[in-house]
């Protein structure tokens, strides 16, 4: 960040909170910090990666087609909530990362802290702001995927429709609802849900090892490895499950 930017953060910051009493506690403040928070964040290349995601996302029902309906709607669902996963989490984790070694850094942070600002205000507003642009990058990433997802299903309509022009009407009935219920539903929903809170997870523990790290690739080498194991300890434990003839107690405990 340049010293002209730092300049203007700054007095966004003075122009919200100026004139205000100081008080214990302020959602001003809070606001403040956090659009500032989403201001940087969105200076990253964040934008050109959901663009790069999105026509992936697009080009990648043309290779679908030499499966069968169902096969195809679920390795489209398959792949595309496993791209919206990684993308948001490796967000979560690169953007966090870089917000407070940033700000002392620039010494950003000494002049927000001598307003006086309470110290969690100034966390609080950094993190509601990571949060905020998650909550954007996962409903852009959910909007393309749910349109490519809708225009398959509807290309898959119309080849249907054109198979079987001759058809009896019950038959023809019995076959859309085949579609629509194996493309867009309800169960996609909480799957996208799951996957921001995901992320709010991570990018709120890596704020908590950034706060003592010492290098931003300290903080996301410690991530990556805590994304990793949280994602492979179910494996394990169903492995030692099943390889050890493990007592009850020693159950109870791998159950949690």
């Amino acid at each position: 960040m340049t010293n002209i930017e730092d300049a203007s953060t700054i007095q966004q910051f003075n122009d919200l909170t100026a004139a205000k009493p100081h008080r214990p506690f302020s959602f001003s403040r809070i606001l403040a910090i956090t659009l500032n928070t989403l201001t940087e964040l969105t200076r990253l290349k964040v934008f050109y990666v959901l663009l790069v995601f999105a026509l992936l996302l697009i080009g990648s029902s043309i290779f679908m087609a030499q499966f069968s309906f169902q096969q195809e709607f679920q390795i489209l669902k398959d792949v595309s909530l496993g791209a919206i996963s990684i993308f948001t989490s490796l967000l979560a984790i690169v953007a966090t990362a870089r917000l407070l070694p940033q700000d002392i850094e620039d010494r950003t942070v000494y002049t927000i802290l001598a307003k006086p600002v309470p110290r969690f205000e100034y966390v609080l507003g950094k993190i509601t702001g990571v949060l905020l642009l998650l909550a954007i990058s996962t409903l852009v990433m959910s909007a393309a995927f749910l349109l490519v997802l809708y225009l398959r299903e509807q290309a898959v309509i119309h080849v249907t429709l054109r198979q079987m022009a001759g058809a009896p009407p019950e038959q023809i009935a019995d076959a859309l609802r085949a579609i629509r219920s194996s493309a867009l539903n309800v169960d996609i929903l909480p799957g996208i849900v799951i996957i921001y809170l995901k992320a709010c997870l991570l990018a709120a523990l890596t704020l908590f090892v950034s706060t003592f790290a010492t290098t931003n690739i300290f903080t996301i080498v410690v991530m990556a490895f805590v994304y990793f194991i949280g994602h492979l300890q179910a494996t394990a434990r169903e492995y030692w499950l099943q390889e050890h003839s493990s007592g009850l107690l020693t159950r109870v405990f791998l159950a949690f």
